[in-house]
């Protein structure tokens, strides 16, 4: 019976210790500015460019396309826009967010 109560003493200081590091968690952003990119998470945080990571999808860039044998240089422009809701994810135990993509749908957990 001891290592039965020990077993469970030690999951408790595991699961303790995970949520006292916050390892990372989701937020749902709201863009508020473009240039420079500005997302705001809540009514008194708003994220400015120098805290957000982003990866192709959201930004505007070049792409190479062979269409019959000849190379063509076109830019793909989809970078976030005003108004737009975004996924991102806290680096852990830290300020800045990794963008992980637009938000289609949103879940309300009200």
């Amino acid at each position: 019976m001891a290592n039965s109560n020990l077993v469970q003493v030690i999951k408790q200081i595991a699961v303790e210790a995970v949520k006292a590091g916050k390892p990372c968690d989701y937020r749902i952003g709201t863009v508020v500015k473009e240039n420079p990119l500005n997302i705001k998470v809540s009514n008194s945080v708003i994220l400015e460019e120098d805290f957000l990571h982003l990866p192709r999808n959201v930004t505007d860039f070049e792409v190479e396309l062979e269409i019959d044998g000849t190379i063509h240089n076109c830019k793909v422009k989809n970078c976030l826009k005003k108004g737009e809701k975004v996924l991102m994810l806290r680096k852990a135990g830290g300020q800045e967010y990794t963008v992980v993509d637009r938000v289609v749908n949103e879940y309300d957990s009200k």
